[in-house]
């Protein structure tokens, strides 16, 4: 098991170092309340051009209020991040959003994944929250690992984070 960083504002940058690289032949859509899986086929490279434009002041503002980012790191390398946002969100208003969680495509299968996750579950629970909020890419590979971490589909998905990502599959991880 690697020993978790947190990640300094100095060091968010970082983030873009992470390969997210991977295929995807499935998506996930939700329809009456149950996810339906369909075939479709992206071949992600690495991140999107406007990717650090768009989230970085995301990134820096989460970091402002509060937010704490866990790296894994293999020597210099960042092999995994995840980032827990201190916003409050849900219907109840008390969840906590994991705004960023990429393990690196060479990583992918080690239990990186699952010891990150675990970490902002403890870290969500000791800030009081009830619970994780996630807000997933509809890859049903994706979807399928938060499923087997204790997700499940929110009943009521954040007013904001459903408007700014409709497409993506809304989840909630109670703290145990």
């Amino acid at each position: 098991m690697i020993a978790p960083v947190l990640l300094q504002r100095q060091q968010l940058d970082r983030l873009w170092d992470i390969d997210r690289s991977e295929i995807i032949d499935t998506l996930y859509r939700l329809q009456d309340g149950k996810l339906h899986p369909y075939p479709d086929y992206y071949d992600v490279r690495g991140w999107d051009p406007h990717d650090r434009e768009t989230y970085t002041p995301i990134h820096e503002a989460c970091f402002d209020r509060g937010g704490a980012f866990f790296a894994l790191f293999e020597g210099e390398e960042i092999a995994a991040a995840a980032a827990l946002d201190t916003e409050p969100r849900g219907p109840q208003r008390d969840l906590r959003q994991l705004l960023f969680f990429y393990v690196s495509a060479h990583k992918r299968g080690q239990g990186l994944g699952r010891q990150l996750f675990q970490l902002c579950l403890r870290q969500a629970a000791q800030d009081g929250a009830a619970g994780l909020y996630v807000s997933s890419i509809p890859n049903k590979s994706t979807v399928d690992f938060y499923l087997a971490q204790g997700c499940r589909l929110i009943e009521q998905p954040d007013t904001e984070l459903f408007a700014r990502e409709p497409e993506d599959i809304h989840l909630v991880c109670p703290c145990r």
